[in-house]
């Protein structure tokens, strides 16, 4: 028979709950202890908010269900009713600060209801605690700005804690069942249909032209997710997961993605990301950006010269590959003016050679050496290898010269050497977006991992990353970033007034013109009840 265990309960002096933590429990038979009894959990309730007298029933803030109601003779959860929440969870629904931060949550609330974001989100998460807890996230995370505030802290300082009625702030701690929303299946696909059919609407050709791009998390990005979920807190442990993306050529904005092993990499996991987007979304992909680790004989059979669908890859450095062969026949002409090129301050020597993989397959191979990299390490190299350098032969040397700038890539298109190179760094540009931002959002904690929270995590930052993809689309060549427009507009001040009313301060000669930049009006008051209202405009209920 199971029951709640209750821990260290401290009440105020009105009898409310103020600490204490319980969990579902049940004795079991244990022979090797001497009462041949023991307990087993069998779910932690987390932070106790009220507790019947009994203790067969109470609401509890489950670090896994949120804000819920449990009952342990039924033994069922129920979602906290109006009354409870006004009578029992006043701890947790606490008044709004007066004075909180108007100007980066109103701003970025804005720009996703202007960009269509906001009804994308409504339709993702039409219950009203579900949306209220995906918008707080999303406002975190791109808000903070790399900062350490947790997402109720930051919640708690923020004029959107006005708006968010049935979300309690102390949830966001540390927000298990938001992940574990987000990294339902059926959410993933339910967010990138809606988000394509909203990017259609604004440009009928958006998705026709899309790519696949792989982007590895390795275990030692601080922080990864997927060190918890596959390493087991071992540094050691190799790359195991890839994340790939599908991206819209066009706008490098994604349109999917999927979590695939680090050591399945063949043609196979590429066309299982192909079909599964055309039969998920209705997507055609029409090129592939590879790794070296790609590359094999199917790979080359499927899409050599002649084939409808473009690839780019980097050549391997293994048998069966001329990758060393290639230097040699070039080496001459590296140093040489007329195949020099330029692109973002590095100079680049490349050429393009047609050659037979596999001894039946056409594809080119574009020879490239970054010359400045190839620079800046070998001067590394020769300072800790001098002695080892000084024992190599004449060619040797000359190859260490080049070897840290050197790279090849492989394609089915026929083009200049800095036309592909240029294609090529374009469509994995999204990788350094995708790596910015994690480092920008950080990861928020979790009270345990799971493949489901983490692959939740995943799409928060993806859902991010489209947001800020947005919001830089929209500031080019202005000469703002983000995190200056973000920062600045802080600084804008609003307090909670009587009758439900917001005043916002007068706005500095920056924050106008930031607003300006996103096309949006900064109001000078605003009724709380329509805000809510219109925010979430549920039609769901």
């Amino acid at each position: 028979m199971a029951y709640i265990k209750v821990q260290k309960i401290v009440r105020d002096a009105e009898n409310n709950i103020v600490s204490g933590s319980a969990a579902i429990v049940k004795s079991i038979y244990a022979p090797e202890r001497k009462n041949h009894s023991a307990q087993q959990v069998l779910e932690r309730l987390g932070k106790v908010i009220s507790l019947a007298e009994d203790k067969k029933s109470g609401v509890f803030l489950s670090p896994t269900r949120g804000l819920v109601h449990y009952n342990v003779t039924t033994d069922t959860f129920s979602p906290v009713s109006e009354e409870e929440k006004e009578n029992q969870c006043k701890l947790v629904f606490p008044e709004p600060q007066i004075h909180t931060v108007f100007g980066d949550s109103y701003l970025l609330l804005q720009f996703l209801e202007k960009r269509g974001l906001l009804e994308v989100f409504k339709t993702v998460f039409p219950k009203k605690e579900e949306l209220e807890r995906v918008l707080a996230h999303i406002l975190h995370g791109v808000l903070r700005d790399g900062s350490k505030i947790g997402c109720d802290d930051f919640l708690e300082k923020s004029y959107a804690s006005y708006l968010f009625e049935d979300l309690p702030i102390q949830s966001l701690h540390s927000d298990t069942a938001f992940f574990s929303l987000l990294g339902s299946d059926k959410t993933r696909v339910a967010f990138f249909k809606e988000f394509i059919k909203l990017m259609k609407k604004q440009n009928p050709k958006f998705g026709q032209g899309c790519y696949v791009d792989s982007t590895p998390l390795p275990n030692q990005i601080t922080n990864n997710p997927f060190n918890a979920l596959c390493c087991h807190g071992l540094s050691s442990s190799e790359i195991q997961i890839r994340l790939v993306l599908v991206l819209d050529d066009a706008t490098g904005l994604p349109v999917w993605y999927d979590i695939i092993p680090g050591n399945v990499l063949d043609l196979s996991t590429v066309m299982n990301i192909v079909n599964d987007v055309a039969s998920t979304l209705d997507i055609e992909i029409e090129s592939l950006v590879l790794d070296a680790g790609y590359v094999c004989e199917p790979l080359i059979a499927a899409f050599h010269i002649g084939s409808s669908k473009s690839v780019i890859s980097r050549m391997p450095a293994r048998r069966g590959y001329p990758f060393k062969e290639l230097y040699w026949q070039f080496k001459d002409q590296i140093n040489k003016g007329k195949y020099q090129f330029v692109r973002k301050d590095h100079t680049y020597f490349g050429r393009k050679k047609k050659i037979k993989l596999y001894g039946k397959y056409d594809e080119y191979a574009y020879v490239y050496v970054d010359q400045n990299n190839a620079l800046y390490h070998f001067i590394d190299y020769l300072e800790d290898h001098k002695d080892e350098f000084q024992k190599m032969k004449d060619k040797d040397k000359d190859w260490m010269t080049v070897k840290f700038g050197y790279f090849v890539l492989l394609s089915n298109i026929d083009t200049s050497p800095e036309d592909l190179l240029y294609r090529y760094f374009c469509r994995t540009e999204i990788e350094t977006v995708f790596k910015t931002s994690k480092e920008y959002l950080e990861l928020l904690p979790l009270s345990k991992w799971s493949d489901t929270t983490v692959r939740g995590k995943i799409l928060h930052d993806i859902i991010d990353t489209i947001i800020l993809l947005l919001v830089r689309k929209q500031m080019e060549n202005t000469g703002v970033s983000t995190s200056r427009l973000f920062g600045k507009t802080q600084s804008l001040m609003c307090c909670l007034g009587p009758n439900k009313k917001v005043v916002i301060e007068v706005p500095n000669k920056h924050v106008k013109q930031f607003y300006k930049i996103l096309d949006i009006e900064i109001p000078t008051h605003l009724n709380l009840d329509k805000e809510r209202s219109r925010m979430r405009g549920y039609t769901h209920l």
